[in-house]
């Protein structure tokens, strides 16, 4: 009993955090391992992002088109247990 308390403790402190899936440098995808903090791209500031919920569903897709119009960005995907994808583009450097 107790080890299953322990693994749904870990399964749930897991959930609250996101894991960095892709990344792009260049326009070059860069994968990036499931357990790598998506802080690894923090120092490039982010432009706009939009949310893709069980892979169904697409929230903020237009205003991330817009917001990116013009610029040279680098993209970024986070996932959090496959359920949400939070998709960014960053300053590309």
């Amino acid at each position: 009993m107790k080890k299953f308390v322990l693994c749904i403790l870990v399964a749930a402190g897991l959930s609250l955090s996101g894991c960095a899936t892709m990344s792009t440098v260049d326009g070059v995808r860069t994968p990036l391992g499931a357990l790598t903090s998506p802080s690894i791209n923090a120092a490039r500031p982010e432009i706009a992002s939009y949310k893709i919920i069980l892979g169904l569903i697409t929230s903020g897709y237009p205003a991330f088109l817009e917001a990116t119009k013009g610029h040279d960005v680098d993209i970024k995907a986070t996932t959090i247990l496959g359920i949400i994808t939070t998709v960014s583009a960053v300053e590309r450097q």
